[in-house]
């Protein structure tokens, strides 16, 4: 789903970029099939006046329907969006993966994407609440008609270019295009913009994929905004609404705290962002590039009473790194002001869930006292279960087990130690989450430019170190961002993956399924065997050991690997880790 959002912000590639193996064919015929089918959908589906009747809104900001679900608050399910499901009844999707908000009584959508919201808040300061309108997509022929002058597209993930998308798209590697495409190009296709031409302005993390894959003009967008949105999009949207000439691709000005809004209008999952930017300098990551921000704890507490009062059953707390709030020196977690934020949130009158979407392993192992004092109020306010219990979760950058990588590429992940102490480091950690109820979704990048086999090896011995913890891990190719140190690098793709990567890819999902849905494994097992011979002739005879793996069959009719047979009794013993004061 991306690092986090904020405003119209997002990563850009050169067209001519020298990572020609992501040059993905533009399938036109493919794109206007869609403004055919687009056409008779919205007919079908929109409600309300049209916008014939009432002349239009002169600003509309709208995203897909994809990014305009909460997925029901099922987070596992929002990952769905990257794949190609082309060959499951759209409407069955969407009642079940992604359904459409109750809008308000004028018609305007009730929930937004958070970084959507943060625009609307700057336009409207600038034109007046009168003059835009953020609306649902089946809603757009209410709001778009001949006065309407510009609609503003928000997007995380458009054609499908997201480390999620990539992998596992292409993993499936049948249906076509994922979900997140097709939504996106059935919204630059709507039949009201084909039928009054506003100017269509896109922004979003996302914004980069269009320009790496040269769709820009085959999808007809004017505009494409790169960066963070506060200093730059009221002067953008002011420019077009005059009808003055916009470059085809602008870059913001980075943001100040003081540039940026709170929200006037609640957002999808009860975003509030709580900080932005990172400062770690992992290279492959863009977060990093931009300057950490704490926001006050009143900013943040307005947000979430905003969202609350409007019926958002659960606070995402929107952050890069939950342990980067108000940080001390050498990256030492802030444990007063982290406590005080979690208790005064929990206290908000309607807030059921809280989750934070991002953390790091090296405050936990640092200070595992604050763990314990945050647990009891996460683990209360969880949005999982687990054996009929609730449970707390952060998205976590496991990335790698090579100390040769870490050293190389993200010198600061593991502050305030050593990268030689990263395996210590994440074991300590994840003991310490799982002693309080908190399971980690742990992110591992395969591929990183200059990736050897010693470094896989270590990536899997630290992944049997941790086989016996909660954890959901999430394999995904490396993708190099735009707004990242890697981003002169070629993607990392399945035909490029070597033996031990394609073990590291199904080691992961076998301890998914081995703790999470062992009810499974028969079902997996059955539809492993069937699915070879296309795995094979798409991915090439390469791809048995990983089915063998996946599937479990391993365990049973293929001999162990002896260089990771590790203690089977599930425990972590404590580490004596010292910290790097120097650092």
């Amino acid at each position: 789903m991306g690092r986090t959002v904020e405003g119209i912000r997002g990563l850009g590639f050169n067209c001519y970029s020298t990572r020609s193996n992501l040059k993905i064919n533009p399938d036109v015929i493919g794109f206007h099939g869609v403004k055919i089918m687009g056409l008779l959908h919205y007919r079908n589906n929109e409600n309300g006046t049209s916008a014939a009747e009432n002349g239009g809104v002169p600003i509309v900001l709208t995203a897909s329907e994809m990014e305009m679900s909460d997925f029901n608050l099922n987070l596992v399910a929002s990952f769905t969006g990257s794949f190609p499901l082309r060959y499951i009844p759209q409407r069955f999707l969407k009642r079940i993966l992604y359904p459409v908000h109750p809008c308000n009584k004028d018609g305007t959508v009730k929930f937004a994407p958070y970084g959507l919201r943060k625009v609307e808040a700057l336009l409207v300061n600038e034109f007046g609440k009168e003059n835009v309108v953020a609306a649902h997509p089946r809603r757009l022929r209410m709001f778009v008609g001949p006065r309407t002058r510009i609609v503003g597209i928000s997007t995380m993930d458009p054609l499908g270019g997201a480390f999620v998308s990539r992998t596992y798209t292409s993993i499936l590697g049948f249906g076509g295009k994922s979900l997140n495409r097709i939504e996106f190009e059935k919204l630059v296709s709507h039949p009201a913009l084909m039928k009054y031409k506003p100017r269509i302005i896109v922004g979003g993390s996302g914004a980069w994929q269009i320009l790496d894959m040269c769709m820009q003009d085959i999808l007809g967008i004017d505009t494409i905004v790169i960066g963070q949105a506060e200093r730059t999009v009221a002067k953008i949207f002011r420019k077009a609404f005059n009808g003055e000439m916009l470059s085809k691709v602008i870059t913001a000005e980075p943001s100040n705290l003081e540039d940026i809004p709170s929200i006037i209008t609640p957002a999808l999952y009860g975003a509030a962002e709580i900080t932005r930017g990172c400062g770690r300098n992992c290279a492959f990551c863009s977060p990093t590039m931009r300057r950490l921000t704490s926001f006050p704890l009143e900013h943040i507490l307005n947000e979430v009473k905003l969202n609350a009062k409007n019926g958002t059953r659960a606070i995402f707390l929107q952050t890069d790194d939950v342990f980067l709030y108000k940080k001390k020196e050498h990256f030492y977690p802030n444990r007063e002001a982290l406590v005080k934020l979690v208790e005064s949130v929990a206290k908000v009158p309607g807030v059921e869930f809280i989750q934070f979407p991002h953390a790091s392993f090296a405050p936990v192992a640092c200070d595992p006292k604050l763990i314990e004092m945050i647990a009891p109020t996460l683990v209360e306010k969880g949005l999982w279960r687990w054996n009929k219990g609730r449970m707390a979760s952060f998205e976590m950058g496991l990335e790698t087990g090579s100390v040769r990588l870490m050293r190389k590429y993200m010198r600061g992940k593991m502050l305030p130690y050593q990268p030689e102490q990263w395996h210590d480091v994440v074991t300590q950690a994840v003991g310490t989450l799982d002693d309080n109820g908190i399971a980690p979704l742990a992110t591992l990048v395969i591929g990183l430019p200059g990736e050897q086999e010693e470094d896989t090896n270590q990536t899997l011995e630290l992944l049997y170190k941790l086989r016996s913890n909660r954890v959901l891990y999430a394999p995904i190719l490396f993708t190099s961002e735009e707004e990242s140190m890697l981003r002169n690098h070629k993607h990392m793709s399945l035909r490029k993956l070597t033996d031990l990567q394609w073990e590291v890819l199904s080691t992961c999902w076998r301890f998914n399924f081995n703790r999470w849905k062992p009810q499974l494994n028969p079902f997996i097992a059955v539809a492993s065997l069937l699915a070879y011979p296309y795995y094979r002739m798409k991915h090439g005879k390469g791809v048995f050991r990983p089915i063998m793996k996946f599937s479990g069959l391993e365990d049973r009719f293929m001999k162990r690997r002896d260089e990771f047979t590790m203690d089977t009794n599930g425990t972590l013993e404590p580490q004596n880790l010292e910290p790097n004061m120097r650092c």
